[in-house]
């Protein structure tokens, strides 16, 4: 049975390299500060629903059946045509088996004519090289990079930091890009020596020109702290997950992300007031409806103790705001029992000071400075299509300028 398996997968892996039936998938490599797309990664699969839709069964297989060169022959091929008039201006980043060129049936010089049949510029491709495949012969290898990067190809080091032959590999190859296994990406937000690892990575990365890339990002507190540690490119479905389709810009929300990432945390510099808008600094406080009560909103400050304030909206729309000092010494002045029931619609400022998420922080400054000297600590209230966005307290806004022309 076992054996009958086995030459039922020979045929379907025959006819597979023999009837080209790879499917191509792209994911793009994001920059991290800018929210652009660098390029797209070109991900083999074999038929749906199949043994070999694994890319890691395909090549298995592949070197099994002493068909390795056969098997990246194709993929390479699918990988070009399909991209062709659809990347643009980006790159594509092309996995390779550094045993191909020991392959005999390994033709050099291919790549470029298929490069022309498709009108690809070489300075386009980046082969990506995985840490993990077992290289018996470097200097081939190194005599073989040479050889692309004469050529006008970049390399990658793909899932570095995953195996045990990494740092010969990148002292062997000089590569023009480290690609950090997700591995060492996953839970980043959580373990110290992972951001130490990576820290060095990007440390590495300024001292050398090499471009760090994080692969397999899924959750924003990965990405948050991957920006903080000052890595350049990012991959992974939080930002796009792999398609047949080729986008030329990521997800709009997930831009917004990377912005708002980005500035957090930062300190403005001299001259660039203008360059952010006040929804990058905005925090998404839960607001209340305005049938809220004063008794509501007691056990919502009880209850949050930094908390200095909460917007009311109605239809999602910020109408209302209600500053806890405020709301204190209003209480302190009308008496809390007998109002606990009082809707807070009929004690909040009703026309506070609420700007759209486009506006400039400089603009928002003035108009936030300009207000009466008891509103000067007020919330400013940030909307977005006219639709409640989040709050900026003063203070975070005075952070943030603390270095302007310094």
């Amino acid at each position: 049975m076992e054996g009958a398996l086995k030459h039922n997968l020979y045929y379907e892996f025959k006819d597979i390299i023999d009837n080209r039936k790879i499917k191509t998938l792209y994911q793009p490599i994001v920059g991290l500060k800018s929210g652009d797309i660098l390029g797209y990664e070109a991900l083999s699969r074999g038929p749906q629903n199949s043994y070999y839709f694994s890319p890691l069964n395909l090549f298995k297989s592949a070197r099994e059946y002493d068909m390795l060169w056969d098997l990246e022959l194709v993929c390479r091929q699918k990988a070009l045509e399909n991209s062709q008039a659809r990347v643009g201006d980006k790159k594509l980043f092309i996995n390779i088996d550094p045993n191909t060129i020991q392959d005999k049936k390994f033709k050099q010089g291919f790549t470029k004519l298929l490069l022309q049949d498709f009108n690809i510029n070489p300075y386009d491709i980046i082969f990506e090289i995985n840490e993990n495949t077992a290289i018996s012969d470097y200097r081939k290898l190194r005599d073989a990079l040479d050889n692309y990067s004469e050529q006008g190809y970049q390399i990658a080091l793909d899932d570095a930091g995953s195996g045990y032959s990494g740092l010969v590999l990148l002292a062997e190859t000089h590569p023009n890009f480290i690609k950090i296994d997700m591995s060492l990406v996953r839970d980043i937000d959580k373990n110290k020596f992972k951001q130490d690892l990576m820290r060095t990575f990007c440390e590495f990365s300024k001292n050398t020109s090499i471009k760090v890339i994080a692969e397999g990002i899924e959750t924003e507190n990965e990405l948050k702290t991957l920006i903080e540690l000052g890595v350049e490119y990012g991959q992974g479905y939080l930002l796009q997950e792999p398609k047949e389709e080729i986008f030329k810009s990521i997800d709009f929300r997930k831009l917004e992300l990377i912005s708002d990432l980005n500035f957090k945390g930062t300190t403005l510099k001299e001259g660039n007031l203008n360059d952010y808008c006040i929804g990058n600094m905005s925090r998404k406080d839960t607001p209340i409806v305005k049938t809220s009560t004063i008794k509501d909103v007691n056990e919502i400050f009880v209850n949050h103790h930094t908390l200095q304030g909460l917007v009311v909206v109605e239809d999602d729309k910020p109408i209302g705001l209600i500053m806890r000092n405020k709301f204190y010494f209003r209480l302190l002045k009308d008496g809390f029992k007998g109002t606990e029931e009082k809707y807070i619609e009929d004690i909040m400022l009703k026309l506070p000071l609420t700007v759209d998420y486009r506006a400039s922080i400089k603009k928002v400054v003035e108009l936030a400075m300009s207000r009466r000297e008891e509103r000067t600590y007020d919330y400013v209230i940030v909307s977005k299509d006219n639709e409640y966005h989040g709050i900026v307290p003063i203070l975070t806004i005075l952070e943030s300028l603390k270095n302007v022309n310094k």
